[in-house]
């Protein structure tokens, strides 16, 4: 087998060769390399720290957006309520706010009870007369309250399930519809689980 001798000055030409294409590939990498380190350095000077910052940032901003989506939310439900009992100037409207923030603090539907005191006594219009502030038929106009605002928490509350003595023989854990035969049983009202969803909606259409 003959052997195929490679002068010295090819294969150095080809040493030459390879080194300088390395070469190239090395500096290529460092210029690609070093504009994404500069890109970032100048997002974040600071080094690590920077990039704590920014995540730090970037938290704190959806929570403040999360936060003004939800007063965003707030508002437009309380103005509903206010349009809906404004429209003929019932005493109601003047709780929006109660209603909306009762029904945050125990987790029940904002238009539930707004829409039972339409049902009960047109919006405050026709109260018990035999028990302070009931506008909600609660205890069949047998309990006082010292204000809207508080027969409002008081039935939000009850509604919510958060009443040891009620929760799970009543509320907890019911639809509107079940909730609202609880509340106000059908062989007393046949329809007013109805009547009641429907006027959620027509609060929630204003």
């Amino acid at each position: 087998m003959t052997k195929i001798i490679v002068p010295k000055k090819v294969a150095r030409n080809k040493m030459l060769q390879f080194v300088y294409k390395t070469s190239i590939i090395i500096y290529s990498l460092y210029i690609t390399f070093s504009a994404q380190v500069f890109a970032l350095e100048a997002e974040a000077p600071l080094g690590s720290q920077s990039f704590q910052n920014l995540i730090f940032d970037e938290t704190a901003a959806l929570e403040r957006k999360a936060r003004e989506d939800a007063e965003k939310l707030r508002l437009e439900r309380i103005a509903k309520i206010e349009s809906y009992f404004g429209r003929h100037d019932l005493p109601l409207q003047d709780e929006a706010q109660h209603f909306v923030d009762a029904a945050e603090e125990y987790n029940i539907d904002w238009r539930l009870v707004a829409a039972i005191g339409f049902i009960e006594s047109t919006g405050g219009k026709f109260s018990c007369k035999t028990a302070e502030y009931s506008a909600f038929g609660w205890g069949s106009c047998k309990i006082d309250f010292d204000s809207y605002k508080e027969s409002i928490d008081v039935i939000s509350w009850n509604l919510g399930g958060h009443n040891p003595n009620t929760d799970h023989w009543y509320y907890q854990g019911q639809d509107h519809k079940e909730l609202l035969e609880t509340y106000n049983p059908p062989h007393v009202r046949p329809d007013y689980a109805f009547l009641v969803m429907r006027e959620m909606d027509i609060i929630d259409a204003q």
